[in-house]
């Protein structure tokens, strides 16, 4: 039998007509948070452009010693010389590093990425006593006069200026770096007279000193290449975010910024002083890098889709709260009604999403919620036909929407707090409903 919508008095049919609004509704709020996973793409193809130009994550370290070895290889009437290199490590390395923002981010369209330039002064030693064990092998020519000394450096184009660069008490000339472990820049060293024509025993090592300035705009990251490694970073960025196979031993935090001391050990590590070129890979090396990374304390596509995880159980409760109202009283909200309330409250996170990109995250919500909370309250004082009902909507509205701006901001109690909230209004309107007789038929 048809069924007019208008002169349906019954409670069932109409709550499974409200249901199936709440179950339409996740079309544009699943079509949101498309959205905001498109518009944080767009931001990291903006940051993508920015480190290409200006200088990405900056991966540095203490410099390393290549020792060129040429090997004899007969295989019955063919002779063959192989090449390979030899790495030593410092046997002391501490690290300076002053990282400072500048003032103005780079922007692409609309996102500002924020981009610093860091003083890195490198000091400490070598030893020559951890190369004994691979030295002195039968057939094994080891070129000392070709050594060469490489600053590791995951972007050379990151390096902006280089203030000094001594090695045992001489100036040296950087360049850029050929094959090798890691990349970097490089200077050709003769060691012959410091490992007294091979006996690395009598050596008495050699100090090194260099101070560069480079650029990135994400994180900065350091290899303990020492054996004994002692790193101090200070930067004027509010919100660090310690990163790395290790944690600093020691940091203090405040709003004009952060220092952090670290202190690694060979021990630490899964790589010697010295080994031969095909034992240690990039990999394994980068698997010590520590640092830190220049954390956003509020991301507002984060807050956003935070926010529209929570979109749904409110747009139910709203319903379920206007329906329960709707039978301790003699007004009655049509389907559309409901429906174009559920598409305001939609609305909401397309709003907050494009404030937010534009102005800060807590005004674009202020600006977007009081605009929502202002229609929705005169909508309903004319739907309701009761001003002082329409002003209660929107304080209530107004406190839920309070409720949800705690949420999106909490990172650490968010969870908690969201089922404490949605419990206590779960509650709120199973209580003030719970005389209700559902099965009481309603008149047209």
């Amino acid at each position: 039998m048809a069924l007019k919508l208008g002169e349906s008095n019954s409670v069932t049919i109409r709550a499974c007509l409200i249901g199936v609004i709440v179950l339409l509704l996740l079309i544009p709020l699943s079509m949101l948070r498309g959205l905001v996973s498109e518009r944080s793409g767009l931001r990291e193809q903006a940051y993508t452009r920015v480190a290409e130009g200006w200088g990405g994550n900056v991966v540095t370290g203490g410099p390393m010693l290549a020792i060129p070895t040429e090997r004899t290889i007969v295989e019955g009437n063919v002779t063959r010389i192989v090449r390979s290199d030899i790495y030593l490590l410092p046997a002391r390395l501490d690290a300076e590093v002053e990282m400072k923002l500048e003032p103005q981010p780079r922007r692409v369209g609309i996102y500002a990425v924020p981009v610093y330039l860091a003083n890195i002064h490198l000091t400490g030693s070598f030893d020559f006593a951890p190369l004994r064990p691979l030295l002195g092998k039968q057939g094994t020519t080891y070129l000392w006069n070709q050594s060469r000394l490489r600053l590791p450096l995951a972007q050379v184009r990151s390096l902006r200026e280089v203030q000094q660069a001594r090695f045992a008490n001489q100036d040296i000339k950087l360049g850029p770096a050929g094959p090798g472990l890691y990349r970097g820049v490089e200077s050709n060293i003769d060691l012959t007279d410091l490992v007294k024509s091979g006996d690395v025993s009598a050596s008495a090592g050699a100090t090194f000193n260099f101070r560069t300035v480079v650029a990135g705009s994400r994180d900065l990251s350091v290899l303990p290449t020492g054996s004994t490694t002692n790193i101090t970073l200070r930067s004027d960025w509010p919100h660090p975010s310690f990163q790395g196979a290790f944690l600093p031993v020691s940091h203090s935090i405040s709003a004009s910024g952060f220092d952090a001391r670290w202190q690694v050990l060979e021990l630490n590590r899964p790589y010697r002083q010295a080994w031969q070129e095909s034992e240690v890979d990039e990999p394994t090396l980068l698997e010590s890098a520590l640092g830190v990374g220049l954390y956003q304390s509020i991301d507002v596509y984060q807050c956003g889709e935070r926010a529209i995880k929570y979109g749904l159980l409110f747009i139910a409760l709203t319903f379920l709260t206007f329906f329960a109202w709707e039978q301790s009283s003699s007004i009655r909200m049509h389907p559309m009604q409901y429906l174009l309330v559920g598409l305001a409250l939609s609305m909401f996170y397309l709003l907050l999403i494009a404030l937010s990109e534009h102005i800060a995250f807590m005004y674009a919500y202020l600006i977007a919620a009081s605009a929502l909370v202002l229609l929705i309250g005169l909508y309903l004082a004319s739907v309701l036909r009761s001003r002082s009902r329409g002003i209660v909507a929107g304080a209530a509205m107004t406190t839920v929407y309070g409720l949800l701006y705690v949420l999106v901001l909490s990172e650490d109690h968010a969870l908690l707090l969201g089922a404490i909230t949605l419990f206590a209004a779960l509650a709120g309107v199973m209580i003030s409903t719970r005389k209700i007789d559902w099965y009481r038929q309603t008149a047209p």
